[in-house]
C-alpha cells in the first residue's frame, strides 16, 4: 500500500504539470499561427481556387478538421492540468477520487494528470458499462 505524497514530491508534480501546461501552450500557439498563416494563403488565393483538384480541396478540409481536434484535445488536456494543480492546491492531489486511496506514484509519473487509480478508473469505466 503505497502513501500519500511527500511535500517534495507534490512540487516536483507541480513543476512537472507546469512545465507540461507551457509545452501544451506553445503547441496551441504554434497550431494557430499555422492556421492564420493557411488561412490567409487561402484567402490569397481565392481566385484559383477553382483550378484546384477536388482531391487538394478535401485534404486542405481534412487538414483544418484534424487542427481543429488536435486543438480541441489540447484544450480538455490543458483543463485537466489546471484540475491537477488545483487538486494540489487543494491537498487532494494523488487521492483516487473512486476508491480514496493513494495514486501509486508509478501511475502519477506515466499519467501527471490522474484522478484515479487503476482499480478506481476499472471500477468508474463499469459503472460506465452498466449505464450508472
Amino acid at each position: 500500500m503505497s502513501k500519500r505524497l511527500t511535500k517534495k514530491q507534490l512540487e516536483y508534480f507541480k513543476e512537472k504539470l507546469i512545465t507540461e501546461k507551457n509545452k501544451v501552450l506553445e503547441e496551441m500557439d504554434e497550431l494557430q499561427q499555422s492556421n492564420l498563416k493557411q488561412s490567409i494563403s487561402e484567402s490569397a488565393g481565392e481566385i484559383s481556387r477553382y483550378s484546384y483538384h477536388l482531391g487538394d480541396v478535401a485534404s486542405l478540409s481534412y487538414g483544418r478538421e484534424f487542427s481543429m481536434g488536435l486543438a480541441e484535445r489540447q484544450q480538455k488536456y490543458l483543463e485537466q492540468i489546471d484540475d491537477a494543480l488545483q487538486r494540489i492546491d487543494e491537498g487532494t492531489y494523488g487521492i483516487c477520487k473512486v476508491t480514496g486511496e493513494p495514486i501509486p506514484i508509478e501511475r502519477l509519473e506515466e499519467v501527471p494528470v490522474a484522478k484515479y487509480s487503476v482499480q478506481g478508473k476499472e471500477i468508474m469505466e463499469k459503472r460506465k458499462r452498466q449505464g450508472l
